[in-house]
């Protein structure tokens, strides 16, 4: 008598069918059976896939992690020995379907904690402030051009400190000449250029007339 394997559950008056069985039926039940659906010719299925029948055992999958994964399918199916391994025995390899863990929610306050988005945009650039002019770095020629270009408190601060160091004759002894032209830069700066030249008139002495007898 023919066999057919059951591939969906199957029962009747006198009979109960579970998927993976593999029952005897006459000609007439396994030409009404086996129409690739609810059952198949069992001699047929060679390299087929069929449902894992009930009592056999599932394969257990682990993680990555070490935890057991969830299997929602698992099926056998036939197939070729492996190279070399033609010794007359039946192979068959699984195809199973699990269920893998999804990742826990971001903690939102703890993600708030950290950094608004818009903390960066808002954030000002930070200002680097150039480092200051030391005149022991410098000859005598470079401190006094860049004295030439500066107002009265860069010129005291650098002159102070040159004298604190190397105090070199070639700059202390034009000191107040420095110190008088840094006066008119920063007047020429907070009161424009007449006050500048009102102020280089009178000596640096800013509010005094120039008086002159001619």
């Amino acid at each position: 008598m023919p066999r057919i394997r059951v591939l969906e559950a199957i029962a009747g008056a006198d009979f109960s069918w579970a998927p993976g069985d593999v029952v005897e039926v006459s000609e007439e039940a396994a030409a009404a059976w086996a129409d690739g659906h609810r059952a198949v010719l069992a001699d047929d299925v060679g390299g087929g896939r069929a449902q894992v029948a009930d009592g056999e055992r599932i394969p257990r999958i682990i993680g990555e992690d070490g935890q057991e994964l969830e299997v929602l399918d698992a099926v056998v199916e036939a197939c070729d020995p492996p190279d070399g391994e033609d010794d007359g025995l039946s192979w068959s390899r699984w195809s199973v379907t699990v269920r893998l863990p999804v990742p826990p929610a971001p903690d939102l306050a703890e993600l708030a904690d950290s950094a608004e988005p818009g903390d960066v945009d808002d954030q000002e650039p930070e200002v680097v402030e150039p480092p200051l002019f030391d005149p022991s770095e410098h000859s005598n020629r470079e401190v006094l051009a860049y004295l030439d270009g500066v107002g009265e408190q860069e010129a005291l601060r650098v002159l102070d400190a040159e004298a604190a160091g190397q105090n070199r004759a070639g700059i202390s002894k034009q000191r107040e000449q420095v110190l008088e032209a840094a006066r008119v830069r920063d007047a020429a700066a907070g009161g424009g250029a007449e006050t500048a030249a009102d102020y280089a008139r009178g000596g640096g002495r800013a509010g005094v007339p120039e008086t002159r007898d001619w």
